[in-house]
């Protein structure tokens, strides 16, 4: 009597079992436009679907723009109004939200800001902007003179010394000079007479 063993290939008449095709979540960036040359904080929002199972409800976001992973976490419940109808206190829709830092040294352009939610692995992405830092306007100085301008002067300017400082002449001032010094020794002698 011999013995024969076939491989069974599972039961053909089994349904295979459904895949679920997971949307991608929707993700913002409150702004997503910012000025680069300088540390900037923005807003990154996820709406992440609810977990099963007790897991955490959080996702991260990370970006070659941000200065590390950022871990993103249900803001905390919003207490209703005092008086506030059924209608006024129906609850959130879900989301995780947290605040990245982007690098001053973030070259300009655009950059992609990835978010996996860690509940549910659903993922998502928006798209940051950064612009060039602006220029530096230049600074207006005020030039002042240290001397008076070379002006005319006729004849007498054309002999003049390039270094002589302009105003009255050394020759003209020590005539004046001497003249008082004169006036003021004979006015002097006339006195103690």
């Amino acid at each position: 009597m011999g013995c024969t063993a076939s491989a069974q290939a599972g039961d053909p008449t089994a349904t295979p079992a459904p895949t679920m095709s997971r949307q991608d979540i929707r993700v913002q960036l409150i702004p997503d436009r910012v000025q680069g040359g300088a540390t900037r904080s923005i807003r990154v929002r996820a709406f992440c679907p609810l977990p099963q199972g007790g897991t955490d409800y959080r996702a991260t976001a990370r970006s070659d723009a941000f200065t590390g992973v950022v871990t993103l976490t249900q803001p905390p419940p919003v207490t209703p109004a005092a008086g506030a109808t059924p209608e006024e206190t129906t609850a959130p829709s879900p989301e995780v939200r947290g605040f990245a830092l982007v690098d001053e040294d973030a070259a300009p352009g655009t950059f992609r800001v990835e978010v996996k939610c860690e509940g549910t692995n659903d993922t998502g992405a928006a798209t940051l902007t950064v612009t060039a830092r602006p220029s530096p306007k230049p600074t207006r100085t005020r030039a002042v003179p240290t001397r008076a301008p070379r002006a005319g002067g006729g004849g007498t300017a054309a002999g003049a010394a390039e270094d002589q400082p302009s105003g009255i002449p050394v020759g003209l001032t020590a005539a004046v000079l001497a003249g008082a010094l004169a006036g003021g020794i004979a006015l002097a002698r006339r006195r103690s007479r």
